[in-house]
């Protein structure tokens, strides 16, 4: 983020002006959103709909780009593939040049044979990994990634033994293909558990894989469902540290479960979640920059969802300002696949791979005195 962006916003909020600040104009960039903003996962779908407002008025403050104004429309999918699908339509037929999917693994798939000949289609799911020859790009670190940086946590602290929970939905298929292919060959022998998203109660599920030799337990669920095996997990006075998704990285998560927090809460994250991992100065100016920015204007710190949607928005800035039609799907594809973007983190892409960021770009971080942190060792 530059200095005009931040004085611009400034100067917006200090305005007083809570819509967009926009010109009367008919030239503009339409984008669309499909953020699921009710049912079970409306936290995700919020908080990233949250940062594509801020940058929607933080680029129109500032006259918009090349002339244009930047309008964003949005669709709540519920995180249903049947909704996911008619918000897909909708914004084809709206002709939006560019399309942030701000769901969940089943929606977001469902909506791709859709977009198979553009426009590109960027998606903060770690379980997507979309195909080279697609038109859809991958923000975050693959699931396989993330599983990856749970391993090195436990050879880190030389352990071999972990329990783990899965959902039976397809976010649930990657994380259990994942940890197939990941905690066997560094040596770590694994149980797991599953269970459906809709369950209140994972009390058995939980039983049946926190053994005593079971250093650590590891969930891999978004959302509401995340809720309920943490206080299952209280409820059963377990002990371990417990590992939550990366999709659970907010304040609003550390929210819901306050009256059940775990002895000790870690997750699976981006370097850029806490700051003080990053050691490109520019990713942490970047990453700072934006949190100082977003917190004047919506008065809550960032976290790791919005860090997710701010990686989309900076790609979008990236093609708005640098190819010269971005109606032009097969252009806006290949500016991305050839140029590295700096967000919170840099996003390299290449016409063989359509995933922004690899194991080196995750940790597992953990809450401690109401922020997140480099994990400790397992005491």
């Amino acid at each position: 983020m530059n200095l005009h962006w931040r004085i611009a916003l400034v100067t917006c909020i200090a305005a007083g002006l809570v819509a967009p600040c926009t010109a009367q104009t008919d030239q503009t960039w339409e984008l669309g959103i499909i953020a699921p903003t009710t049912g079970p996962i409306a936290t995700v779908g919020q908080r990233q709909l949250e940062t594509a407002r801020w940058w929607e008025q933080a680029v129109n403050s500032r006259g918009g780009i090349g002339g244009r104004m930047i309008h964003l429309q949005q669709c709540n999918d519920e995180g249903n593939p049947e909704k996911a699908v008619s918000c897909m339509r909708e914004l084809l037929a709206h002709k939006v040049i560019l399309v942030f999917n701000s769901s969940v693994t089943g929606p977001i798939r469902a909506t791709m044979p859709l977009v198979s000949a553009g426009p590109v289609m960027l998606t903060p799911s770690p379980n997507v990994m979309p195909p080279a020859d697609s038109y859809v790009f991958q923000v975050s670190p693959s699931d396989l990634s993330l599983t990856q940086s749970v391993a090195a946590y436990l050879k880190r602290n030389k352990l071999a033994q972990l329990g783990m929970i899965s959902a039976t939905d397809a976010s649930g298929e990657v994380g259990v293909a994942s940890a197939k292919a990941v905690f066997p060959a560094a040596g770590i022998q694994y149980s797991l558990a599953r269970i459906d998203l809709r369950a209140n109660d994972a009390s058995i599920q939980l039983a049946s894989v926190a053994k005593s030799d079971v250093n650590l337990i590891y969930s891999t669920y978004s959302g509401a469902g995340a809720a309920t095996v943490v206080k299952s997990f209280v409820n059963l006075g377990l002990s371990q540290p417990l590992v939550v998704s990366y999709a659970n990285v907010s304040d609003a998560f550390v929210t819901l479960i306050r009256n059940d927090m775990p002895p000790r809460l870690l997750a699976t994250g981006v370097r850029a979640t806490v700051p003080e991992l990053l050691a490109d100065p520019a990713e942490r100016e970047h990453t700072l920059a934006f949190a100082r920015a977003f917190e004047q204007w919506k008065h809550e710190r960032i976290d790791q969802i919005n860090l997710n949607a701010l990686a989309m928005v900076d790609i979008a800035e990236s093609v708005l300002r640098n190819v010269p039609d971005p109606r032009d799907a097969r252009a806006v594809r290949a500016h991305i696949e050839k140029t590295p973007v700096l967000s919170f983190q840099r996003l390299h892409f290449s016409a063989t791979s359509h995933i922004g960021l690899g194991p080196e770009d995750c940790a597992v971080i953990e809450y401690r005195d109401g922020r997140w942190v480099e994990a400790g060792p397992v005491r």
